[in-house]
């Protein structure tokens, strides 16, 4: 009888220090109910100030960039516009030390400025060298992570722009998907080890008017928490459960059959 205490004293543990894997075993980033999410306020559109691992492609154009609009001198519209979307288009990554290594002037610290500011200096900068420069830069890398609210649909999709909304993000990724909790949409921001984040309830239309209203940043993490089916959860977990007190009997006869001998 000792024996068979200890060993349902032993299934008793596992089945406890294991159920919270059991019911919920694929849930991410949980908040606790009273988390502190930040404000409505912070989610508004900013320009994306250039970082370290970022990559530009950078053009660069004399005369203000007239040879970007004067095709007169070309035959086929078309392919002038294809020669100049081509012509110096080229990838610079931002390294370790904030600078790129640009043809000319060599290495220029970068990092800091968004991209209008970027291209003025830089216009100053080439001014040295060409007629009243025109520069173009873009960043090629930018990207976002969507879990819509399903195992195996989580996507990473490039952004183009600085404005892109929650809702937007959420269409590109292909909606929330179904189980998806709609009233439980989360963002999260920044350092991943103390991140912002905000909850976004898009279950009503006065909700998802708001979230049309918030704006996505690089780097983003937008995560639909999934529902919990429970009569689903509770017959796996009920098999679960039954294996385990079926190996932990059958581990007991072993044993005991082996200690009688």
């Amino acid at each position: 009888m000792k024996n068979i205490r200890i060993a349902l004293y032993l299934l008793v543990l596992t089945i406890v220090f294991s159920s919270c894997r059991i019911f919920n075993p694929s849930v991410m980033l949980k908040t606790k109910k009273d988390y502190p999410y930040a404000v409505a306020e912070d989610t508004l559109a900013r320009d994306h100030l250039i970082k370290t691992g970022d990559i530009l492609t950078f053009r660069l154009f004399s005369n203000q960039g007239f040879k970007i609009i004067d095709l007169s001198t070309l035959d086929d519209g078309n392919q002038a516009r294809q020669q100049i979307n081509s012509q110096n288009a080229f990838p610079y990554l931002v390294e370790a030390d904030s600078s790129i290594n640009l043809p000319i002037l060599g290495r220029i610290k970068i990092v800091g400025f968004n991209l209008k500011e970027a291209e003025a200096m830089l216009e100053t900068r080439y001014s040295d060298y060409y007629q009243e420069p025109y520069i173009l830069l873009q960043i090629q890398n930018r990207r976002i992570t969507v879990f819509p609210g399903k195992g195996g649909d989580a996507k990473v999709l490039p952004i183009t722009n600085e404005y892109i909304t929650i809702v937007e993000a959420l269409a590109l990724a292909g909606g929330i998907s179904d189980g998806g909790k709609a009233h439980r949409v989360k963002v999260f921001r920044g350092d991943l080890k103390n991140p912002e984040v905000f909850e976004v309830d898009m279950s009503s239309a006065i909700g998802l008017a708001e979230a049309n209203m918030h704006y996505i940043r690089a780097n983003d993490i937008v995560y639909v928490e999934p529902s919990y089916f429970v009569a689903k959860k509770v017959l796996s977990a009920t098999g679960q459960i039954m294996a385990l007190i079926t190996n932990s009997i059958a581990t007991y006869l072993i044993v005991t059959n082996f200690a009688n001998r």
